[in-house]
């Protein structure tokens, strides 16, 4: 499709009037709707054109201004440097890791504690469900991270491991007592 473009581009360059000046106004009419019908359609057929219209759709109104403004400017030093890089020796390609978005966290983001915990909870089921198969492969990989841990880290994951083991025997005597059933 990129080289699809100049020829467009082209086309739209020689979309002009009948050469004839004293054309019918009809005539003229419909020449000029027969080039924008198949310029359009050529724009229409272009897939890349197709996804930046959504993307652009999609993009909230506050955003569309700065990031067009880095598109051009993005794209004029392409252009740019594309014309003299036989005396520079610079060239640019587009970089598929770049971000238009600059990660702002919050000062404080005060987290909700309960969703928190719960999260994380969550995130030892779905560890456990992950390395149970594993049966001891898993220790091994376990003790080196632990290894390469700091002993206050270290000591930090045990009081919680305790901790949440004390949980666990307490959930277990309130919850799966004889003649207890759950809701």
């Amino acid at each position: 499709m990129a080289e699809r473009r100049p020829a467009v581009l082209a086309r739209i360059a020689m979309a002009r009037l009948p050469a004839e000046p004293d054309a019918p106004p009809l005539e003229t009419l419909r020449t000029l709707l027969e080039s924008a019908s198949r310029l359009l359609g050529e724009f229409a057929d272009d897939p890349l054109l197709a996804r930046l219209t959504k993307v652009f759709a999609q993009m909230p109104a506050a955003d569309r201004e700065p990031i067009v403004a880095m598109l051009e400017r993005e794209v004029q030093a392409r252009v740019t440097a594309g014309a003299v890089s036989d005396l520079t020796g610079l060239s640019l390609r587009p970089n598929p890791s770049a971000r238009l978005y600059t990660r702002i966290l919050a000062d404080d983001p005060r987290p909700n504690p309960e969703r928190a915990v719960q999260q994380a909870l969550r995130a030892i089921q779905i560890t456990h469900s992950a390395v149970a198969p594993m049966n001891s492969e898993w220790k091994p990989i376990a003790r080196d991270a632990l290894e390469q841990a700091s002993a206050a880290e270290r000591a930090s994951v045990e009081r919680f491991a305790r901790e949440l083991l004390e949980l666990i025997k307490a959930c277990r005597r309130r919850l799966d007592s004889p003649g207890r059933t759950r809701s």
